[in-house]
């Protein structure tokens, strides 16, 4: 260290020097004492000093002679020289920033302060220095990455905000953020404050404050999808990915890129149009659209995948012969391998025609057309194929819809009643029955009605003959003229003694009947349900019954086929039903038609489609190990996500002929089946299915199903048993007796179904060849059976057996149903307390072997 001299204590530098020099050389900086000329001259320094430049005492002497700025750069002593004599002259401390020369040539930043003594006069300064390099490189480096930050930022193709999420302000954006609102830098401040959310659309406010409320809480990423209100009025998507870095204070701040897919939501838009328009016009036309990668084995689909056995659009492996055998007919197999080898040896066009198990285990007819073409690159081969869903009888397709739109325009009763009133036959007399014409009885009746009274009463009546056309078809015009003319006079003796009643068409007859009170009007209608209607015919006497509809007429009712329409329709919510029945007219019966006509519409939908879910029951001899055969079960899924059993589909098929078709679309779904488990070289077991009178009774009914059965599917009639309600034999015509004996002259099974629901069969039992009986277990409970019950059902059970017929007995769901079942002598049973309906792979899989 430099000593100090006698000169420096001269000029009033009084402090005890060995307490200075042991304080200065703690100091971690350079300290000095200064004497202020043209530049600063050292009258004493510390060793830091001295370390700071890598000089001794001596050699800075020699090489500075003890000048403050001897080491600094040459180009800072001019700047240097003019701060200081600035900061001099105003009387203040000195402070300087410089840059200075070390022994070794580093360069180093030197931070240097000075201060003057305090006494008046003096020219003494006691100084410091400071060795700043590394604040002056972080410094430079922070400059740095900022300047790189906005180069990056402003290069990126968005925008880049750093944003505080508690009110929205905008503490840095690039210029890419300005460039997608479409404002400047000072419009966006001057405007909007630097308020982010000022941009947002209105509709997407309520989201965006969402998801940035759940990114706080959750402290995690912020992501989302929103609009935009630029500058010029366009709505812009904007997508925004940003991460957290909280600021000093704490408050939430997220850095974000901000990235305009305003094209690529467009284009999105476009693409889901054309798919939803791709996917509306393929169902329309059961079309399936499909791309089969022959290298990768994958095969992508579109279009209509309700018929199909898979809802996945993409599948894997789905052409190997394992996944062929699985989905296609086995009688179909080697012709659809055929078809695929041909892929690779043919880069041409194939077209054939297939049977295809769908999602509810039924085949159906599909054609599938393929065009295989080689990939642009070159490496490997694409398939391109179409798969269309066929009907049944897909050539009359269009003759069907018109039948259909027929049948629909009849169920009008103002227009049928119009055209019939419009035609001579209107006009003429009816020589069967003798009663008024209708022409006749509309003009009466408007008259009438016209003139009543305010205290009058007066009903429209529709009523028509059950099932009068097979009377027509079966025992001939002579049968059902006669039958026609005691259904009259039953009308004429019971409802009107004016002679107001009128055969409209065939077996309709429409009445005006005036009451006193509502109940004559109610005894009347008993009296018409309660008379036997019976006629004479050769060896049988013949039961008829009637379905009536009666409307009440009101003061304020005024057109006459209005009324004559509502009768009707409390006509139409009754038939069906078996025996004589009348029904009043409400006006929830048009909601009730009008669902049930809708409901009808669902199965022809679903028939046409193939979509009918049809599952299996097992039937058991014995024990549950023993299952000998199972009962087809179909249901429909409708449209309001109910599915629509097959009890209720049975009532609808009674109602009316719309459904007449159901038991053979049924019978060709379960025929499919049988044949493809048989084609496995699987044992079959019989099936069984239920039938009503009325479409065993069609016409070619029984070839139908024996060409469905042994011409189509190669099937034995043995392994078919044809369920029958026993209500039908009741009024069993001679086509429905002719019917059962010709299907059990075939080898079918036929079994009287719900024996003893509505009268004990016996005769049926003795007249007709029947194969078995059937109990259902809803009869079976403590509260319906009895001990006369008991015997009578045990003794028919022993004569049914002594006949040869089998006793089954169905719908058994709890202990008590199946211990009666067997106290009673049956063997055979079906029911969940067993096995659950499952759907036929299930089955085949379960109770199948080869």
């Amino acid at each position: 260290m430099k000593k100090i001299t006698e000169s420096t204590t001269d000029s009033g530098f009084e402090m005890h020097r060995e307490q200075f020099a042991r304080l200065a050389g703690m100091s971690e900086c350079g300290m000095m004492i200064a004497k202020m000329q043209a530049e600063p001259e050292i009258m004493y320094a510390n060793d830091g000093f001295y370390k700071m430049f890598q000089y001794t005492p001596e050699e800075f002497q020699e090489c500075f002679e003890n000048r403050v700025m001897g080491p600094a750069l040459s180009e800072e002593k001019q700047r240097m020289k003019a701060l200081m004599a600035r900061q001099v002259s105003m009387g203040g401390s000195i402070h300087l920033e410089f840059r200075a020369k070390r022994k070794d040539d580093s360069i180093i930043w030197i931070s240097f302060r000075a201060k003057r003594e305090a006494k008046p006069g003096s020219m003494i300064y006691y100084c410091s220095c400071l060795d700043i390099s590394g604040s002056k490189r972080h410094l430079q480096d922070v400059y740095n990455a900022k300047r790189e930050l906005d180069l990056i930022a402003n290069s990126i193709p968005g925008g880049v905000i750093k944003v505080r999420l508690n009110d929205f302000k905008i503490m840095y954006a690039n210029d890419g953020f300005f460039r997608l609102a479409g404002y400047s830098r000072s419009e966006y401040s001057m405007q909007f404050h630097n308020d982010t959310s000022e941009l947002v659309y209105p509709e997407d406010m309520d989201m965006v404050s969402m998801v940035i409320r759940q990114a706080i809480e959750n402290r995690g990423p912020l992501a989302m999808e929103y609009r935009i209100m630029a500058k010029s009025g366009e709505i812009r998507w904007s997508y925004i990915n940003g991460t957290r870095i909280d600021d000093d204070n704490g408050q939430p701040v997220y850095l974000c890129v901000i990235v305009d897919i305003t094209a690529r939501k467009q284009a999105e838009a476009e693409l889901a149009d054309n798919n939803h328009r791709s996917n509306v016009i393929t169902k329309m036309l059961r079309e399936t659209i499909w791309t089969y990668d022959m290298d990768a084995h994958v095969l992508h689909r579109d279009g209509d995948l309700g018929g199909t056995y898979s809802p996945e659009t993409i599948l894997e492996g789905q052409f190997t012969d394992e996944n062929i055998r699985a989905i296609i007919h086995p009688d179909d197999v080697e012709k659809f391998i055929q078809m695929r080898n041909s892929w690779d040896a043919d880069a041409g066009m194939h077209q054939d025609i297939f049977r295809v198990i769908n999602g509810n285990g039924a085949y159906q007819r599909v054609q599938i057309s393929t065009s295989t073409e080689k990939k642009k690159d070159g490496q490997g081969s694409v398939v391109y194929g179409l798969t269309r869903l066929l009907l049944d009888n897909e050539q009359n397709a269009v003759k069907a819809e018109q039948v259909k739109n027929s049948e629909l325009e009849l169920t009008q009763l103002a227009g049928k009643l119009k055209k019939i009133a419009a035609s001579a036959r209107a006009k003429t007399e009816d020589t069967i029955t003798g009663l008024l014409p209708y022409a006749s009885f509309l003009r009466k009746a408007e008259k009438i009605l016209a003139s009543r009274r305010e205290d009058s009463h007066y009903a429209l009546i529709c009523a028509d003959i059950n099932e009068f056309q097979s009377f027509s078809h079966h025992y001939g015009f002579y049968v059902s003229n006669r039958i026609l003319k005691a259904f009259s006079d039953v009308l004429l003796n019971h409802l009107t003694k004016d002679g107001m009643c009128a055969r409209v068409d065939g077996d309709y007859f429409v009445v005006l009947f005036q009451y006193g009170t509502h109940k004559e009007l109610v005894n009347a209608m008993s009296a018409v349900v309660r008379h036997q209607q019976v006629v004479e015919a050769e060896e049988d006497n013949i039961d008829f019954g009637s379905t009536v509809g009666v409307y009440l007429i009101q003061q304020e009712d005024q057109e006459l086929l209005e009324m004559l329409e509502k009768a009707d329709l409390a006509r139409r919510s009754i038939k069906g039903l078996r025996g004589n029945h009348y029904a009043i007219y409400t006006e929830d019966m048009e909601e009730q038609l009008s669902r049930e006509d809708e409901m009808v519409g669902e199965i022809r939908r679903a028939m046409d489609e193939h979509s009918v879910e049809i599952s299996y029951l097992p039937r058991i001899r014995g024990d549950k190990d023993h299952v000998i055969g199972c009962k087809a079960i179909p249901r429909i899924l409708m449209k309001d996500g109910q599915y629509f059993e097959y009890t209720q589909i049975m009532h609808l098929m009674e109602r009316g002929a719309q459904l007449e078709e159901f038991s053979f679309y049924l019978l060709q779904e379960v025929a499919d089946n049988i044949g493809a488990w048989k084609a496995k070289g699987n044992q079959v077991i019989p099936v069984s299915l239920e039938m009503t009178a009325s479409q065993l009774s069609t016409r070619h009914a029984v070839e139908r199903i024996h060409n469905i059965v042994v011409e189509q599917n190669k099937l034995e009639p043995v392994d078919f048993i044809f369920e029958i309600p026993e209500r039908f034999f009741a009024d069993a015509t001679t086509a429905f007796e002719v019917a059962i004996r010709n299907l059990t002259n075939l080898g079918y099974q036929v079994v009287i179904s719900r024996f003893g629901a509505d009268h004990t069969a016996v005769n049926s039992m003795r007249r007709l060849p029947v194969t078995g009986i059937k109990f259902h277990g809803e009869y079976f409970s403590e509260h319906m059976i009895n001990e006369k019950d008991t015997v009578i059902f045990r003794k028919t059970v022993e004569m049914a057996k002594e006949m040869g017929l089998t006793v089954t007995c169905g719908g058994i769901h709890t202990r008590l149903q199946e211990e009666y079942a067997k106290k009673i002598g049956c063997d055979v049973f079906e029911g969940v307390i067993y096995y659950g309906a499952m759907k036929n792979v299930v089955f085949e899989k379960c109770f199948l072997s080869e």
